[in-house]
């Protein structure tokens, strides 16, 4: 290394830096136009979403409305989970030491407190901590004891989708579309916790509301005022972490209501 020239890495710089970014227009362009999730063949969980609850919004339009409320200099944590997976393909940065990423080593619940932390270390720059409903539940109980006066302020967006969708996205693709054990209670609301404890809860539907109170919490940040923002979501869910991870089952007995007994 010591030998090479200072322009020894220049050969094709011009055209690798005109093919990123092309590569990145055209991935941006792409990324534009996705609104959807696609089903596997022999699965029609998304569809049935689709068709279950019309109205609602997909995970894809909610982080395109979110990127239109955040502010530019915004710090952001996410939190493992379907929906965050999702929208790791969504914000852009100027800067280093913008987003704090869970990783994959058993990190459930990491969206809420990390975020906590970047408030701590930055005082003076907006912050939002992003987590689906399941991920939330592992860290939710910080919100007993970070309204005090000591705390910092902050923005925490949950997505409310009820339902574990990472879980559930690996058994309807290795299990032909069945699941178990991963529903969550739709009569839960974490807008209302958040107003118990002394917080400023809300509850959005659509995206420009969403967009609205992204934009409106950061600016509430400076007047001393935590929100917590409960996204309503259909079921979509994208693509499963691993494919790799587990194969289909293989049928080695058969059971039946006559193998039971009372």
């Amino acid at each position: 290394i010591n030998n090479l020239s200072p322009s020894a890495g220049d050969s094709g710089r011009k055209e690798r830096k005109a093919f990123i970014h092309q590569t990145k227009s055209a991935w941006l362009q792409t990324l534009t136009s996705m609104d959807h999730e696609e089903d596997d063949p022999g699965t029609s969980w998304n569809k049935d979403s689709r068709d279950r609850d019309p109205e609602r919004m997909s995970p894809r339009m909610a982080w395109r409305a979110i990127q239109a409320g955040l502010p530019k200099d915004a710090i952001i944590s996410s939190d493992i989970g379907n929906n965050c997976a999702i929208g790791n393909a969504y914000p852009t940065f100027e800067e280093g030491r913008k987003y704090l990423a869970p990783g994959l080593f058993g990190p459930c619940g990491y969206g809420f407190p990390s975020i906590l932390g970047a408030k701590i270390g930055c005082p003076d720059t907006p912050v939002v901590g992003f987590a689906g409903d399941g991920a939330f539940g592992i860290s939710m109980s910080e919100m007993t004891s970070c309204n005090r006066k000591e705390w910092p302020n902050i923005t925490m967006v949950i997505f409310r989708n009820y339902q574990w969708g990472a879980e559930k996205r690996n058994s309807i693709l290795w299990y032909d579309n069945n699941f178990v054990g991963t529903e969550l209670d739709p009569e839960l609301s974490y807008a209302k916790i958040a107003e118990a404890c002394g917080f400023k809860g809300l509850l959005v539907k659509t995206s420009e509301e969403l967009s609205g109170a992204i934009k409106n919490a950061c600016e509430e940040q400076n007047n001393g005022i935590t929100t917590f923002i409960e996204v309503i979501l259909n079921q979509e869910l994208g693509e499963p972490f691993r494919r790799d991870a587990m194969k289909k089952p293989v049928k080695v007995a058969g059971i039946n209501s006559s193998d039971m007994q009372n």
